[in-house]
């Protein structure tokens, strides 16, 4: 079992979240307490809900945060979760388990935060492309398993020179200056999987 402290803004806000979480069979309430108190030494994990301004979060223990405060701390050592007011008890039970097992939990909105800070967009993809025929999408998928000119013309049963033009136009469409980065921009924009 997952020993767990709850500390809340007010005395029947952490007996709330005291009874949320003594549903599940996998979390003891260990102690539930107002912000500013003390702090049980036996918890496994540490709930605090709505924590002010001011005040100082437990840094021994892993701890999953209830606010609504745009600014989350960042994640990582002793914080695991920070969860707006309206998660639901299954997403607060969730964040407290992963965080008991050493694991950090991101919401939708703070994952998709993070892939944008680490993986901005690439400058190709804001452009408008001109739509690829059914043909040149064949074409270039064959151009990601590194097919040449004529080995695509065979398996197409074209001649070499319209396979050569259906290369050139893909280039053309998709803003490419080699067939790598024709490539690569088709799999970017899920032209071809992967």
């Amino acid at each position: 079992m997952i020993r767990v402290a709850v500390i809340a803004g007010s005395l029947a806000q952490a007996k709330r979240l005291a009874a949320i979480l003594s549903e599940d069979d996998r979390l003891d309430v260990v102690d539930y307490r107002v912000s500013g108190g003390g702090l049980a030494g036996v918890a496994d994990v540490f709930l605090v809900a709505a924590p002010a301004a001011g005040d100082s979060l437990p840094r021994l223990r892993p701890t999953v945060v209830l606010s609504d405060s745009t600014e989350p701390r960042p994640l990582g050592n002793w914080l695991r979760a920070w969860l707006p007011m309206s998660a639901t008890p299954a997403e607060i039970n969730a964040a407290i388990v992963a965080a008991a097992s050493d694991l950090v939990v991101f919401t939708q909105i703070q994952a998709k935060r993070l892939a944008a800070r680490d993986h901005p967009a690439h400058p190709d993809e804001d452009l408008p492309v001109e739509g690829l025929t059914a043909r040149e999408l064949q074409v270039l998928r064959m151009l990601s398993d590194g097919l040449g000119n004529k080995e695509i013309a065979v398996q197409l049963g074209i001649s070499d020179h319209t396979a050569k033009f259906h290369v050139a136009q893909i280039l053309g469409k998709l803003g490419a200056r080699s067939r790598a980065e024709a490539v690569s921009i088709g799999i970017r924009r899920g032209l071809v999987p992967v």
